[in-house]
């Protein structure tokens, strides 16, 4: 029960963290990934984005720990209770209105964390306490071979390098459609998925008999790549890109990322019941569903509508005539 605990309250950090990165970046001025040096000056001289990057770390304190004996597919319950206060949050703090389509997307992701959590109930002969608690994995985190942390680092690198260094830019036009920040979800997510697979790896090293190997393993430093990463590009979605939108993509992506690595690197088991395992995998496709699922652009007529507001607030104001003069 305390790791449950401990996995919702680090569910509610991340979005305290969220909302602290969306108001920081708020008041800078524009960063891009194309401009690595510019964006991260930009960033470390903020203390509201710092206060976000120490909330974010005991977010992932938090969840570590919960992990240590809970199985990933536990915790994914605790996601669906922090979409409500995501969805909250968004609405009433930064006047966010979802679209039907992103409802239905929404919707599809709380059917994916409910499926994979259904997925962990007890099999034939066992108890629920015994499905609940997880034990071993500190021996497969000591002994991970580089190329297996290779596996899920590199593909974990590629699509936000991408990102930063090939289709960063800001869309412009009188016809151009901006992004709803469903690529900046997918590169952040995939980044900030790997910092926690990493950062589980030292936890359950930390809690088991090998504390003193934790500095000899790549877990640390591939945990403060990907995070140092993560934290760039979520920073930059979510100065341009609604706050609902980006988190929940975020999260979808990183925790299914989360239990697949989990199961590569540390053997996170799987349901032996055929049942169980179907519902596994139904919460999977679910997830990638609902990624498929938040359309890519914004709404025409917001932007239709912005760019009104835009112009008649740039437009020069008429001057009043000159008095005339008498001769």
């Amino acid at each position: 029960m305390q790791a449950v605990v401990l996995a919702c309250a680090a569910q509610a950090v991340y979005i305290a963290a969220y909302v602290l990165f969306k108001t920081a970046t708020g008041r800078m001025s524009p960063i891009g990934g194309r401009h690595p040096l510019h964006a991260a000056g930009r960033l470390v001289r903020g203390p509201l984005w710092w206060t976000g990057v120490l909330v974010l770390l005991a977010g992932f304190a938090l969840s570590a720990t919960a992990l240590v004996t809970l199985p990933v597919v536990a915790t994914l319950p605790a996601f669906g209770l922090s979409l409500v206060l995501l969805l909250v949050v968004g609405m009433s703090g930064f006047g966010e209105r979802p679209t039907s389509r992103e409802w239905l997307a929404a919707l599809i992701t709380v059917a994916a964390m409910v499926a994979a959590a259904l997925s962990v109930l007890p099999g034939h002969g066992e108890s629920l306490s015994d499905a609940l608690h997880r034990t071993g994995g500190a021996e497969a985190a000591a002994a991970l071979p580089l190329w297996k942390a290779a596996l899920v680092c590199v593909p974990s690198l590629a699509l936000p390098l991408w990102m930063f260094c090939v289709r960063d830019r800001q869309v412009s036009g009188r016809h151009a459609r901006p992004l709803t920040g469903i690529a900046y979800g997918l590169g952040a997510g995939v980044l900030l998925g790997a910092t926690e697979v990493f950062g589980m790896g030292m936890a359950t090293m930390l809690a088991g008999d090998h504390r003193t190997d934790v500095l000899t393993s790549p877990h640390p430093y591939l945990f403060l790549l990907a995070g140092v990463l993560g934290l760039g590009l979520l920073s930059i979605g979510l100065q341009r890109c609604r706050l609902t939108i980006i988190v929940t993509v975020v999260t979808v992506t990183a925790k299914t990322h989360l239990l697949l690595s989990a199961t590569l690197l540390y053997g996170e088991p799987w349901p032996g019941d055929s049942g169980l395992f179907l519902l596994r995998v139904a919460g999977v496709g679910l997830a990638v569903l609902a990624l498929l699922a938040f359309p890519r652009h914004e709404r025409r007529a917001r932007i239709v509508r912005d760019g009104v507001a835009a112009r008649h607030s740039a437009a020069p104001r008429a001057l009043p005539p000159a008095p005339s003069r008498l001769a």
